[in-house]
């Protein structure tokens, strides 16, 4: 480095001492520099042979001279690389967009000669699916939507969607409630709960303007597959907050979940529809007085059932992950421990699945809420069950096993093997700290009612 940036350097620091009001720093700052300056040629040498290298300069001196560091160089450098990525991507982006508009073009002449609702159908979806995307393309990935819809939007849809209804145009209510979805998806996350406010608000589907059920029960019991897609792919949505649970469950009425419970039924396992009827009903399974008609429609063994086909078969995590939510919150509902209590035999059917189950290989999150059913359906009042199934001995030999897991490798596997052992701990041996691998004890204190609500919002 030169004389020059040195000097520069030592002023820049003088006067930052001073202006802070640090003379003493800044006195004792010019002594040691008139001593350096006293100091032998040699010394000079051997203490500025240390920066013989460009990135071991100060910081301060690569400033004055204008200059950046080699690490700034190098990450200017990677980002200009990323953008140039980050281009290429959205070209090609734009120039697939451009394929598919032709491919629907395409579609469109065919669909003048050939008589198939099939391909009406899919073309309308799709034209709904590449407006959605074209948005993200123009806005270059960027997120849009700090404004929900408005209200004449909203009010347009619902005028259509009744009109389609009353003309039975199918593929014109799929447009319709297809629309309203991706309007919900295209919203900014903090806002779609203020957007299934407004769907309430309007009464999409005129539940409380005509105190009745009956457009959207007709509409769930139309036997059209993209139909039933479409209608519960929106139901899901609202049920998304409790506001929306109670206006699908309005006056107590359960005729929605009946039907979402008969579309669940007759869905092939892991299909998208599956997946909101399975989402609507874990939602919707916060609210107490809806369990009893889940039990009365056999989701309980549904539900292991499913669990059980996902070992041999591929099943989507997501179809198993809130399933499995969704059990752990009707089996720990008073009224479904009280008809347990007056069904024994089902009871210890239950619990033997469930013990099977945990020794499977199985998401972690699945294993969490049956263990979570499990310390529900091991109080006293099912002693006799707990006794015949050897439950003790079998959730202790459960612990022993998955604490030998081998998870020193893996950070996230390692936290999930602590967070079921503490899962274990707290609800299997509340009065046993040797289980307990949490840095506090504040969690035995939280009751196993909390934390079935705590797993179930992370969902």
């Amino acid at each position: 480095m030169c004389i020059r940036d040195r000097y520069m350097g030592n002023e820049l620091i003088r006067e930052f001492l001073r202006f802070h009001g640090l003379n003493n720093s800044a006195d004792l700052f010019d002594k040691e520099l008139i001593q350096k300056q006293m100091s032998s040629k040699s010394g000079q040498s051997k203490h500025l042979a240390y920066y013989k290298k460009d990135e071991d300069v100060p910081r301060l001196y690569v400033l004055v001279k204008g200059e950046k560091t080699k690490k700034e160089a190098s990450l200017e450098k990677d980002m200009k690389e990323l953008n140039k990525k980050y281009q290429q991507i959205l070209q090609a982006g734009r120039q697939i967009f451009s394929v598919a508009v032709n491919c629907l073009q395409l579609l469109h002449s065919f669909k003048e000669t050939q008589k198939n609702e099939n391909l009406v159908e899919t073309i309308e979806n799709y034209k709904i699916q590449l407006g959605k995307y074209h948005k993200v393309i123009i806005n270059e990935g960027k997120p849009e939507g700090n404004e929900l819809i408005t209200e004449a939007v909203m009010q347009e849809h619902k005028t259509k969607f009744f009109k389609y209804y009353s003309d039975k145009n199918i593929d014109g209510i799929i447009e319709v409630l297809l629309s309203l979805r991706v309007n919900a998806l295209q919203i900014a996350p903090e806002l779609r709960k203020n957007l299934v406010y407004e769907l309430i608000r309007n009464d999409i589907f005129n539940i409380e303007s005509n105190d009745s059920f009956d457009f959207v029960v007709a509409i769930l019991d139309i036997n059209n597959s993209s139909l039933k897609h479409a209608i519960t792919s929106l139901i899901s949505v609202i049920s998304s907050t409790l506001r929306g649970v109670e206006y699908l469950t309005y006056k107590n009425n359960m005729c929605i979940i009946e039907r979402i419970v008969k579309t669940l039924k007759e869905q092939e396992n892991g299909s998208v529809t599956q997946r909101f009827c399975i989402a609507t009903l874990q939602k919707c399974s916060i609210k107490d007085t809806v369990i009893p008609t889940l039990v009365e429609h056999d989701l309980i063994y549904w539900t292991i059932n499913l669990l059980n086909k996902s070992l041999n078969s591929k099943i989507h995590v997501f179809c198993l992950d809130f399933s499995s939510a969704m059990l752990a919150n009707i089996i720990h509902t008073p009224s479904t421990l009280q008809y347990l209590e007056h069904h024994p035999d089902m009871t210890l059917q239950i619990i033997e699945s469930l013990l099977r189950l945990i020794r499977e290989n199985i998401p972690v999150s699945v294993l969490m809420h049956i263990l979570i059913c499990l310390s529900y359906l091991s109080k006293e009042n099912f002693a006799q069950q707990i006794e015949e199934c050897n439950f003790v001995d079998r959730i202790s030999e459960f612990v022993e096993y998955y604490s030998q897991i081998n998870t020193a490798e893996n950070e996230a596997l390692e936290i999930d093997k602590k967070t079921v052992l503490d899962l274990c701990a707290h609800m299997f041996h509340p009065k046993d700290t040797t289980l307990d691998n949490s840095d506090t004890m504040e969690l035995n204190e939280l009751k196993t009612e909390d934390r079935i609500r705590e797993y179930e919002n992370e969902q």
